[in-house]
């Protein structure tokens, strides 16, 4: 009877251990260690990802939507700290920043923390009245739209990275022709400066001048490029403009839409 009562106390011990096992576990990178001026860029570029799924935690530890999360982010007085996980699940901790930072890591964190929130509120919501015509001549609409996945690319000509990074937009176009996916793409050039650089620039998304930048205003497009994805069902799935996570966001957006 005395072995059997241990054995049971065993498992019970067991059992309430692996109840309450944390997710989570210790920060990825000490917070004064990221903080550090020549440090914060590489911590950004490793670890934080503020447009992909996570899950937010305050500064206690206690769970809170990710609205929330990035509206205390946007005030600059906090680091969104990145937890270790084995669930195949993203964290992150708010972690009151109560030391004197430079104003690069301030002001980066203020307007990833304000952008992203605002570029989340737009999630689930539908698309806004477009009517559109391509360069080619296919029009862009709710009609044509709908029950297909949408790739907006927001760029411009003289942006360096839009230009370096259409091969890779090519590429990816074409790994996807057979998805029920439109490739799109608005710059806010004129057609003929559009026409002229297209001779020259070999560019597979349907291009598409909107010299009054009237969606990029309305979505609240800031950086470029920046691209947004839209559902079969004409709604808002994801607004990317990460520079450092840009595709990983893109392809983890594109793979869920196949």
């Amino acid at each position: 009877m005395k072995l059997y009562r241990l054995f049971f106390l065993f498992i019970l011990t067991v059992s309430i251990g692996c109840a309450n096992k944390l997710p989570y576990g210790a920060p990825v990178v000490a917070p004064e260690v990221a903080l550090k001026p020549e440090n914060f860029t590489g911590y950004w570029r490793m670890f934080l990802n503020l447009s992909q799924d996570f899950k937010g935690l305050d500064s206690s530890g206690k769970e809170i939507t990710k609205s929330t999360f990035l509206q205390r982010v946007g005030t600059g007085k906090y680091l969104p700290l990145r937890l270790s996980s084995d669930s195949g699940s993203y964290y992150y901790k708010l972690y009151p920043i109560d030391q004197p930072i430079d104003d690069f890591t301030k002001y980066t964190l203020m307007g990833m923390g304000n952008d992203t929130y605002k570029q989340f509120l737009w999630e689930g919501k539908d698309l806004p009245d477009i009517n559109f015509k391509a360069l080619n001549g296919k029009i862009y609409n709710k009609e044509t739209m709908l029950g297909k996945t949408v790739l907006i690319d927001f760029w411009f000509i003289g942006c360096t990275y839009c230009v370096q990074e259409m091969p890779k937009l090519n590429k990816l176009a074409e790994s996807l022709k057979d998805n029920n996916i439109l490739f799109a793409s608005i710059a806010f050039d004129e057609a003929d400066s559009l026409k002229k650089f297209l001779k020259k620039i070999d560019f597979h998304f349907d291009v598409i001048s909107d010299t009054a930048a009237t969606l990029n205003k309305t979505l609240g497009v800031r950086a470029y490029p920046t691209k947004v994805v839209v559902g079969k069902d004409g709604k808002i799935i994801k607004i990317i403009d990460d520079p450092y996570h840009e595709w990983e966001n893109l392809m983890a957006v594109l793979g869920k839409e196949r």
